[in-house]
């Protein structure tokens, strides 16, 4: 089929590497007198704050993806490879053990 494939955003983060970094800045935040302290720029802080924030707004069952697959799976035009789905799992579960 000439169709387009549904495809993947450039980057995506797992749960696992979300909850991590959230985690990290947490502790951060947590630290006290005697421990080592990273001084950030209030434009860091900002860009960092953000972050979090679109991280916070993005909800965790992405509707518009399940209806554009649903879509697909209804008009037999979704197209994914055993392989394609392997490479992901794999690929996602290296990720969250290097995180």
């Amino acid at each position: 089929m000439n169709q387009p494939r549904l495809g993947w955003k450039k980057m995506q983060l797992s749960d696992r590497e979300i909850q991590n970094t959230l985690d990290l800045l947490k502790k951060k935040e947590k630290m006290g007198e005697g421990k080592e302290a990273i001084l950030l720029s209030e434009k860091e802080i900002k860009g960092i704050q953000e972050v979090v924030k679109q991280i916070d707004s993005v909800p965790e069952v992405r509707k518009d993806k399940v209806q554009k697959i649903k879509k697909a799976i209804e008009s037999s035009s979704y197209d994914v490879t055993g392989d394609d789905i392997a490479k992901k799992l794999v690929g996602r579960m290296i990720s969250d053990k290097l995180h």
